[in-house]
């Protein structure tokens, strides 16, 4: 997740926390967050526009990349 936001921003990646706001602290302007989101897209990954605000952290998108690829055992996958 780290190398992908760094292509998105330029960001370097030592520079990159999970627990940081990816448009407070990190600073993704919106040409970089929708950059970001057609990058996450490309996996299966969406993020409902309700929740890309500056609470979003790179942590929240890790945990919704990981539940896509690894659907919860004993739920029907698509």
């Amino acid at each position: 997740m780290k190398a992908l936001i760094h292509q998105v921003s330029g960001i370097p990646i030592e520079h990159i926390g999970l627990h940081d706001s990816v448009i407070v602290t990190l600073g993704l302007d919106s040409v970089e967050m929708v950059d970001l989101l057609m990058q996450l897209e490309t996996f299966g990954v969406t993020i409902p526009s309700a929740q890309i605000d500056a609470t979003l952290t790179v942590l929240d998108i890790v945990e919704r990349f990981v539940d896509v690829s690894c659907p919860k055992r004993g739920q029907p996958t698509l």
